[in-house]
């Protein structure tokens, strides 16, 4: 249980378009802490104003005003450029704010202006940490507000312009939510494994066509003492884990499931960007890295296949998916892909802690055997293409004559990455 008495949620918001609403939460939040009585325990609201200066911008419940932390004189070529402007300097603040241990939750409320300066502040916050966005952009497209992180998001139904009984609802809703993580962490009992501070950290990437692989590797790597995280790769899970293995979080990568990079190379829906493949080459740790579900190109329902892809092998996964069959040239540059990120990220005297073990039997379950997905040539010149091209780079490459779901092919890529983290 903490020993902290006095906790604080950052209520952050533009003041000169929402004041009325940010001291509702401010006054429910305090309203919250004292009705549920966990004695020692209280809770305090601080107001954040990312709006323009102004008359409400020194009301004296705003603890401060982000624009005062930036010279006045400042000029901005657009809008966007001041709500850049904004958004890293409250980056800024509120790091500074969780490092020193000034703050323990975050609620940000917004359209979509208040919404885009917040969004990378949030995103930025540990892993964990209680953050609560009430966004009216909150039920179209919020990946740009969320990003990889577990922000917590609410819709506000209606616009957040003015108090009435539907809204004060919503925003003690949100109150509600932040107040309820705060005080989870502060009132929960300790959990914490007693060996797991001698456990390894794994990383596991997975997608529904590689799960037996990775469900067998996984079951290895517990059995050698491993804390094991699983990592749906559909562009978020690539990002974040890629993010969390900069961040020093695992001291071994199984990058088994390496299907993003299709997405991100052919116009799919689920790319983890420019930066998955790169981060533990860069951070220098153990990794063996495979090839699973490079057959596959994702879209959304059937219709929304792009007319170029529509002659191709098509297999709909299910309402919500469908994905396009790798031939062999879209192979060949994914091979390059892959050899380029790990070479050009990764310093010549670290590359043995890097492995590629190729499956070259399938390189998911509905590219094995007789399934729609067979194409044993493009699996042929993708595996082609990085054995030659990591030749004599000091990366190994393991050829293997399985499936990717065996459990053999599985178990040695495992044991492989046990090895090199010093487990076996």
């Amino acid at each position: 249980m903490s020993t902290q008495t006095n906790f604080k949620i950052a209520i952050i918001g533009t003041c000169d378009t929402k004041l009325e609403e940010l001291l509702y939460l401010c006054d429910y939040v305090s309203t919250l802490s004292s009705s549920l009585k966990a004695d020692p325990f209280s809770i305090t609201p601080v107001l954040i104003n990312t709006g323009k200066p102004s008359d409400s911008s020194h009301h004296q419940k705003i603890s401060i005003s982000i624009h005062s932390l930036f010279p006045y004189s400042t000029t901005y070529s657009s809008r966007n450029d001041l709500i850049v402007t904004i958004g890293g300097a409250l980056k800024s603040y509120l790091l500074d704010l969780v490092r020193n241990d000034k703050i323990h939750g975050v609620l940000a409320i917004g359209g979509s202006c208040g919404s885009s300066i917040v969004a990378d502040a949030l995103q930025s916050l540990p892993f964990g940490f209680p953050k609560v966005l009430l966004s009216t952009m909150a039920s179209g497209d919020i990946k740009p507000y969320i990003g990889c992180s577990d922000i917590s998001i609410l819709y506000s139904v209606v616009d957040i312009a003015g108090l009435n009984s539907l809204l004060k609802q919503v925003l003690e809703n949100a109150a509600g939510t932040v107040v309820g993580m705060v005080k989870s962490r502060a009132l929960r009992p300790s959990l914490v494994d007693s060996n797991a501070e001698q456990k390894k950290k794994v990383a596991i990437s997975m997608f529904g066509i590689t799960t037996p692989a990775c469900d067998a590797a996984r079951a290895v790597l517990e059995k050698n003492s491993c804390e094991v995280y699983v990592f749906h790769a559909t562009g978020s899970g690539g990002m974040a884990m890629e993010k969390l293995i900069l961040d020093g979080t695992f001291d071994g990568v199984l990058d088994l499931t390496t299907t993003e990079l299709a997405d991100e190379a052919f116009g799919g829906v689920l790319s983890a960007g420019s930066e998955r493949l790169k981060g533990a080459a860069r951070a220098g740790i153990p990794m063996v890295v495979s090839t699973g579900a490079l057959d596959c190109i994702n879209f959304g329902p059937k219709e929304t296949v792009p007319e170029k892809y529509k002659e191709r092998k098509i297999h709909v996964h299910n309402n919500a998916v469908t994905v396009v069959r790798t031939n062999e040239e879209e192979n060949e540059c994914l091979g390059k892909i892959i050899c380029r990120r790990l070479l050009e990220n990764s310093c010549a005297g670290q590359r043995h802690r890097i492995q590629v073990w190729l499956p070259l039997k399938s390189v998911s379950i509905i590219d094995q055997n007789e399934s729609s997905f067979r194409d044993a040539k493009a699996d042929h010149v993708l595996h082609e293409t990085i054995t030659v091209g990591l030749c004599d780079t000091g990366i190994k490459v393991v050829a293997k004559d399985l499936d990717i779901n065996d459990e053999r092919f599985a178990e040695g890529v495992a044991a492989a990455l046990l090895e090199a983290m010093g487990n076996r």
